[in-house]
């Protein structure tokens, strides 16, 4: 026998007739039944419905066996909901709505990875100073950190699509400023306000696409996001071996254009926001979000035309011959009021915020918190410790490469190569010539400069110590007395003007492009394969948790071993494979766990602890290997225990 579940709600006159016009279909008063308890063939789909005056008058609102049922419990509306996406299948319209969530995901990605391409090429043009470097990178994960918890509860408020929507707007539109940045100062400003935008990316769009496909094809679904964010590691590496210059010394050449190449780099990397932002016009709202916040019949809408968009099937179920939801009614909560309302919200959020650490849910949200927080954390610091490693063997490597000329006298030669890694010492040189190079990494000690021209000029690390200069002229470059010429150097007869202000430091020539396209490109190919990984169930489920968390233990002595850069490259990027797990998998877990007013509230939360400890824990980055061998085995350690408490 079947059992049915009867759905109340009075409405005004005038609220049932201006929702009926446009959705006639629907009376005033519906009952949604339930088969799945019966376990009748067809479990789970709505019955035709029937009005009220045909019910028994000595039970109106309630089923056969007399219990009421609450419209307004969540558990209702989330089973309604699946059975709702069931009939509608999954195809075109989770496949526009994947689009653009893939493609956002992809632009916040390819935007942080493209801080490690642009910064060499920016420090020369901006004049960063060596202490500043880390706060473009600071500056934009404390704004993912704002950005997340932002738009997490505006997408509670304002709905999924909304949010998502501003939040690349946001994001497309400072990073396009940025690029016209003229002083360090303003381009990190227009940097943070961009990562404010690109935070609010995840919580918003993980929830927005998880909504959209039943729970059956819900966890193979969400795994194309790591896809995305594997894609716009990938982008940001062939851009800059498309645009940028490859070497230091390309770069200082590069950044006498007007618009020099990392400004360009930096308006490509927004084709991915752009692209998410016109996708987004094909799509609709979250049907599960207009159900929690009583606008059920533009729920319904959006379940008919996800039904019409899946005619032809990509995955699901075979297709049914008629949709019959719009025959149904559901019960509405009262509508919130209207954005703009900024105390409302507040409160709104204040709520979301105790029910998230309530006791229904402290536990799930404390030990989600934690496994994420000190399993990123492990990235965050490989980010700094990385780098900082291969800069120290490419530095003793490049040190040992050195060349000294001393005690030798050159007559009427020109330079007009460049000169690098070079030491002259007690050397003379008469009737010379040094025009239009470069000198990297270069020292004159106790040299003699006799009828000798310097002209167009560019150096690094260069440096006259105790020089003479005799009838000679020092014209166009960027040397300054007391600085490359330092106070023992003699001028005689000699000529030092034209002079260009350089700033107050000396950009390293040394770097290379190879080494940064090597690390993203390993962990490009690392998040490609969590993809697929990311499909199976068994990955979501807490015994697998605790097992991924011990294996990044376990991992931790390769920090140890590993002593080459290759090395390097290839065990962050096991430790990524490792961790994109995890992030993907609380991002699941969320949407399982929480209600739907509170996923992205609560998701956007976790994020935010996560960057701002993430900041926190990457200037930690110049210990040795033994030192972040154990650092590394402490955090994986810590995210194990939190791990176990996941039920």
């Amino acid at each position: 026998m079947e059992e049915q579940a009867c759905l109340v709600r009075t409405r005004s006159d005038s609220e049932s007739s201006s929702k009926l016009g446009s959705f006639g279909s629907i009376s005033h008063t519906m009952t949604y039944t339930e088969t799945r308890l019966s376990g009748t063939e067809g479990a789970g789909e709505p019955a035709n419905a029937t009005n009220m005056t045909n019910m028994p008058p000595e039970n109106p609102e309630g089923n056969e066996s007399g219990e009421l049922l609450d419209y307004n419990d969540s558990s209702v509306l989330e089973q309604f909901h699946e059975d709702a996406l069931r009939q509608a299948g999954c195809g075109l319209s989770q496949a526009r709505v994947y689009l653009a969530v893939c493609l956002a995901v992809a632009g916040a990605s390819l935007e942080l990875a493209s801080i490690a391409f642009v910064l060499p090429s920016a420090e020369i043009e901006l004049c960063i100073l060596p202490h500043e470097k880390n706060w473009l990178v600071l500056i934009s994960i404390m704004g993912w950190s704002l950005g997340a918890v932002g738009w997490g509860a505006l997408a509670e408020r304002g709905g999924r699509r909304r949010a998502l929507h501003s939040a690349l707007a946001v994001n497309a539109v400072f990073a396009a400023i940025a690029a016209f940045m003229p002083t360090y100062g303003t381009f990190m400003m227009a940097r943070f306000c961009s990562a404010i935008g690109s935070g609010g990316i995840l919580s918003a769009g993980c929830t927005y696409a998880g909504e959209v496909a039943a729970r059956g094809v819900r966890t193979a679904l969400l795994a194309t996001l790591a896809g995305g964010m594997a894609g716009g590691v990938l982008l940001s590496a062939g851009l800059a071996r498309a645009v940028l210059p490859p070497t230091g010394e390309r770069a200082l050449a590069d950044s006498r254009e007007h618009f020099s190449a990392w400004h360009r780099y930096l308006l490509l990397c927004t084709i991915p926001i752009l692209a998410s932002l016109i996708s987004l016009i094909w799509t609709q709202e979250s049907p599960r979000y207009l159900l929690d916040v009583g606008r059920e019949v533009d729920a319904m809408m959006v379940y008919q035309s996800m039904h019409v968009s899946n005619q032809s099937r990509v995955c699901g179920a075979a297709r049914e011959a008629e949709y019959r939801l719009g025959e149904l009614a559901l019960p509405a909560k009262r509508r919130p009021p209207a954005l703009h309302h900024v105390r409302h919200s507040l409160k709104m959020f204040w709520q979301a915020f105790f029910q998230i650490f309530s006791s229904t849910y402290r536990n799930t949200t404390l030990s989600l918190a934690g496994m994420l927080l000190f399993a990123v954390a492990i990235q965050f610091y490989l980010s700094s410790y990385i780098p900082a490693t291969v800069m120290k063997i490419e530095t003793e490597a490049y040190d040992a490469s050195k060349q000294t000329i001393q005690n030798v006298t050159y007559e009427g030669v020109h330079y007009n190569k460049t000169l690098e890694n070079i030491d002259f010492i007690d050397v003379s040189f008469r009737n010379c010539t040094f025009r239009d190079i470069l000198m990297s990494h270069v020292e004159f000690i106790n040299c003699s400069f006799v009828n000798t021209a310097l002209s167009n000029i560019k150096t690094s690390y260069t440096a006259f110590r105790g020089a003479v200069f005799v009838n000679s002229t020092v014209i166009d470059t960027d040397m300054e007395v007391g600085r490359e010429l330092d106070a023992e150097c003699v001028l005689n007869a000699s000529t030092v003007r034209g002079m260009r202000g350089a700033c107050a430091r000396r950009a390293d020539l040394r770097w290379a492009q190879r080494g940064r396209l090597a690390e993203r490109t390993y962990a490009a190919h690392a998040a490609l394969l969590a993809a697929p990984l990311l499909a199976l169930r068994r990955l979501h489920r807490p015994p697998a948790h605790v097992i991924i968390c011990a294996s990044c233990i376990l991992l931790s002595p390769s920090l140890y071993v590993a002593q080459s850069e290759t090395a390097l490259y290839i065990v962050e990027a096991v430790y990524g494979l490792l961790i994109m797990i995890i992030f993907f998998s609380v991002a699941v877990k969320v949407l399982d766990t929480y209600p739907a007013n509170l996923r992205c509230t609560a998701h956007g939360l976790i994020l935010s602890i996560t960057y701002m400890t993430g900041a926190a824990v990457r200037g930690m980055g110049e210990f040795g290997p033994f030192v972040s061998c154990i650092l590394c085995a402490l955090f994986a350690l810590t995210a194990t225990a939190f791990a176990t408490r996941i039920r």
